[in-house]
């Protein structure tokens, strides 16, 4: 038999190398498929299996990174960086979550909401829509259209990091809420004790739910809003701007964002929190940036680094916005690139 040199080999084993094997998110996967086509830095496989599924997947040693719309556990964190493990999270796109209504007789006039009402009204506390505490927060017009019907409150009834950003959203907003409920992937929702709340899975049954049920209100990532076609409300910001969700006022936040982390590759939950009610005058007020996390001492670290500098690249992020999504602010991605560039420095 012929033997084949050693060099062949060593190249044949540089090649396979260059395979990224990648799973979790399914709110990032067109966006992530899409990248891992065009780019020819290395070849990039992911499947969509869920950010917690992904997170394991990555601490299982079976894939060399993962996305997730939330960074992954603190008690995992906390037991890698014990174990002097570095996980690196690398913010690649921006979402919001919206609150979406089912108000007939608004028609086409937008509904304006603060963090503060819709504490109310998922505790239980604000039961009717013509409630004197949600018509102050309206334009004359709409709130002479406020009907005295009892609210149908929607929420997810799985874990989920679209519940994770928008009750952290009624936490930063209500005191009673931080205190009674908090902010995490699953709650006990109060409304569901007063008999008005409806749970449902995933965004596609918020979104259908909020959407076959007059006078309900729910929340759900933008592009389902969008696909549903159901009305968005407009939000009050960290300035009193009542915004409504864009490509560019969620952005603004991203940048906003920035002024309240010192290294997000290695804060992830410090820069998670600075993303809802982030400072700027037309930041939206919830908005979360799905992450695409690996270790610092992967042994294909030159090759992940390679990947998210092009999902971090303009022509992503333009592309990420026809597929539904926001793009980062060019000042955050400029940092992100110039953090990147330092990992491989001292890797």
């Amino acid at each position: 038999m012929k033997r084949v040199p050693m060099l062949v080999l060593a190249l044949s084993v540089a090649a396979s190398a260059l395979t990224l094997y990648g799973s979790g998110s399914t709110f990032v996967y067109p966006f992530v498929s899409a990248a891992a086509y065009y780019y020819q830095g290395a070849r990039v496989t992911y499947q969509a299996v869920g950010s917690g599924a992904g997170i394991a997947n990555l601490l299982n040693g079976i894939t060399d990174f993962a996305a997730s719309d939330v960074p992954m556990p603190k008690t995992e964190y906390a037991k890698l960086l014990f174990e002097r493990t570095q996980v690196v999270h690398v913010p690649i796109v921006a979402g919001a979550v919206v609150v979406v209504y089912n108000l007939p007789e608004l028609g086409d006039k937008p509904l304006r909401l603060d963090g503060e009402v819709l504490a109310g009204i998922y505790m239980g506390e604000i039961v009717y829509w013509d409630d004197p505490r949600i018509k102050a927060l309206q334009e004359p017009d709409v709130a002479s259209l406020l009907p005295h019907k009892p609210i149908i409150a929607v929420h997810r009834s799985d874990a989920s990091g679209t519940t994770a950003v928008f009750t952290l959203y009624l936490a930063k907003s209500s005191a009673k809420w931080a205190s009674e409920v908090g902010s995490h992937m699953v709650v006990s929702w109060p409304v569901d004790r007063a008999g008005r709340g409806v749970g449902a899975p995933k965004n596609q049954g918020v979104a259908a739910a909020v959407a076959k049920t007059p006078y309900s209100i729910g929340y759900v990532e933008y592009a389902y809003a969008v696909q549903a076609r159901l009305p968005m409300a407009e939000l009050k910001n960290a300035y009193g701007n009542f915004v409504r969700a864009t490509p560019e006022s969620v952005s603004a936040a991203t940048k906003g964002a920035m002024e309240k982390w010192v290294c997000v590759l290695h804060a992830p939950y410090a820069f998670a929190d600075a993303l809802v009610l982030a400072p700027g005058e037309d930041a939206y007020p919830i908005v979360a940036a799905p992450y695409l996390v690996f270790f610092r001492d992967s042994q294909k670290l030159q090759a992940l680094v390679g990947f998210v500098e092009f999902l971090l690249s303009d022509r992503a992020q333009e592309a990420a916005v026809k597929m539904g999504y926001a793009p980062l602010s060019a000042e955050l991605r400029q940092e992100l690139l110039k953090e990147l560039k330092e990992l491989l420095r001292y890797r």
